[in-house]
């Protein structure tokens, strides 16, 4: 299995060097490929010094921030047509998705799935330090996405995934959204709609250590938009 990590970054120039040591600790011959959407603060000039000798680490950069979705769109794209990758993980750059369980996300793949998300919401998974606004509104956005849409999967806005290259071929061939929330649930909603098979393994979402969340209002306002139009029209 060539397996790519896909992250997407902007302003996480603090977090490139303990997120490639932590993800080469277990997986030390997987491709890493950053994502950046020319961050001001110097995170791609970051990744280009953490590569130093480090072949397997890899960097395209974006013109402009537009948006998560689109950076893992091109990243999939990239990795697959570049790389030759059979599977490529979903990945944020905040370290708050544990590189300890890569093993299980790939390895639960490789038993038959198209998909493997990483998730709170399963026996065994589970966030900390979050506050009850941020456990409100995840609870809220999960509910609709798995009523509205009918999604199995319990933890819908998971970022952190392992997805084989003919579902990750689908979803470059999709109309999908930019933003996190919305892109998540969209790219389930699709994989779904061809009948891939999904599976979910738990996972502690950890406290963000450096730079700053994305996630404002907007964000959740596009999300239950997006979720509307996705039930209303299919796409």
């Amino acid at each position: 299995m060539a397996t790519c990590v896909v992250i997407p970054t902007y302003n996480e120039k603090e977090n490139v060097a303990p997120l490639v040591q932590g993800i080469l600790t277990v997986e030390p011959s997987i491709e890493i490929l950053f994502v950046d959407d020319s961050s001001p603060d110097g995170t791609a000039d970051e990744v280009r010094r953490v590569s130093r000798g480090r072949p397997n680490v890899r960097l395209l950069v974006r013109e402009s921030k537009r948006g998560i979705g689109g950076a893992h769109l091109e990243g999939f794209r990239y990795a697959m047509e570049n790389l030759g990758a059979t599977v490529v993980v979903e990945m944020d750059a905040d370290l708050q998705h544990p590189p300890d369980k890569l093993p299980e996300l790939l390895s639960t793949l490789a038993t038959g799935y198209d998909v493997v998300v990483a998730s709170r919401k399963i026996p065994g998974g589970g966030t900390t330090g979050w506050s009850l606004w941020r456990r409100t509104v995840s609870r809220g956005a999960n509910f609709l996405a798995r009523v509205v849409l009918g999604l199995k999967v319990k933890d819908c806005t998971s970022g952190f995934r392992a997805i084989g290259r003919e579902s990750a071929e689908l979803l470059v061939r999709a109309h999908l959204p930019d933003s996190s929330y919305s892109f998540q649930v969209a790219s389930l909603y699709v994989l779904k709609k061809a009948g891939k098979r999904m599976a979910e393994v738990p996972f502690t979402f950890r406290t963000r250590k450096a730079g700053r969340s994305k996630m404002g209002i907007g964000e959740i306002g596009r999300f239950f938009l997006s979720v509307l139009k996705l039930r209303l029209t299919g796409d």
